[in-house]
């Protein structure tokens, strides 16, 4: 009974009403008058915290803001900031070199770059373009060894070791759209890459295969040691042909323009081992 009592003494305390009077200053008659009880005031302020909440989400909604919220922007929106960002760095880099020609113009001007000597001897004396070009003995013996030197690995040793590693170089600069996955049969990876950008070798081999795609690109493959092959596909134009030896960061192909490109073709790189197709993010920092 005694905790019943305690209760109802509590309800009645938050249902007890207030009032608020204002009183004219020289009549003292109540000009205006508010009844208020706690309880009243909890409900109040309850719904005046939920149309907050509303009018706040409908903004959001209505308003350009909802592209700030995690997760919300679209596939579109991201592949068009991708893009942005590809456009902006080459721009950037159009840029420099651009200054870079301004400031050797401007010192060739002003005469801070002095002329070479051995160029000025050379521009007064007569060259005979014919003692330069090759014999026709010289032409054959060059096609000789290169048809007799060109499927010989003479890159992979006799002898390789278990444990011996090999360093990769990034094949390209750009986005990673889709990564590796056996589950998936995604072999490679997806890389968004910037118009004619160069392509080149990940590490030293020899060029096996090149080929044309259906979808108007090409590719090509390399061999390495320890059993290993990248292959590069969606290329716009191949440097190598089967049987040349590459160096690591050596130029092989290029990317397509977007002239070239009837349709967007982001670039696919792909490391395989053994026969077996390998994570190329774990042998390579992109």
């Amino acid at each position: 009974m005694a905790k019943k009592s305690k209760l109802k003494t509590v309800w009645d305390k938050i249902r007890f009403k207030y009032k608020l009077s204002v009183l004219n200053e020289k009549t003292l008659e109540e000009a205006w008058a508010f009844r208020l009880s706690l309880l009243s005031a909890i409900y109040a302020g309850f719904a005046l915290f939920i149309l907050t909440v509303l009018l706040v989400s409908a903004l959001i909604v209505s308003t350009p803001i909802k592209n700030y919220l995690p997760g919300y922007l679209d596939i579109n929106a991201r592949q068009d900031i991708v893009k942005n960002s590809l456009k902006l760095d080459s721009l950037e880099m159009l840029v420099s070199i651009q200054e870079q020609y301004l400031k050797n113009v401007k010192s060739v001007i002003k005469g801070d770059i002095k002329v070479d000597s051995i160029s000025r001897i050379d521009s007064l004396t007569p060259i005979d373009i014919e003692k330069l070009k090759a014999t026709e003995e010289e032409q054959e013996y060059r096609k000789e060894y290169e048809e007799e030197e060109a499927y010989k690995l003479s890159i992979q040793p006799s002898v390789i070791k278990e444990d011996q590693s090999l360093v990769f170089a990034r094949p390209v600069t750009g986005v990673i759209l889709a990564p590796f996955s056996l589950s998936k049969k995604q072999y490679g990876l997806i890389i968004q890459t910037a118009p004619n950008n160069v392509i080149t070798a990940v590490s030293d081999g020899t060029v096996i295969l090149t080929g044309s795609q259906p979808n108007g690109g090409e590719f090509i493959q390399v061999m390495h040691s320890e059993g290993f092959i990248s292959i590069y596909k969606n290329c716009a134009h191949l440097l190598k042909y089967p049987g040349q030896l590459v160096k690591g960061g050596e130029a092989i192909a290029s990317s397509f323009t977007p002239k070239e490109a009837k349709k967007p073709t982001p670039f696919v790189f792909e490391l395989w081992r053994k026969g077996k197709p390998v994570n190329p993010t774990q042998f390579i920092a992109f």
